[in-house]
């Protein structure tokens, strides 16, 4: 499940703009409904088939 890095947030987020691959992650780029702070939202899968997922805080433009 997503979580919003600055402020807890779980639910469902507004997606700033279409998925795309890096390396083995999906990255999805998501803006909070409660403080709306931009965010990256990392998922993918190992070579070794383990789930991996984290998120990553950005500056406001």
């Amino acid at each position: 499940m997503v979580k919003c890095p600055y402020c807890g947030y779980e639910g469902s987020f507004k997606e700033l703009r279409a998925p795309w691959k890096f390396k083995f992650y999906t990255v999805r780029r998501f803006e909070c409904p409660k403080c709306h702070n931009p965010f990256q939202y990392y998922e993918g899968r190992t070579k070794n088939k383990e789930r991996v997922e984290f998120t990553i805080r950005m500056k406001r433009t």
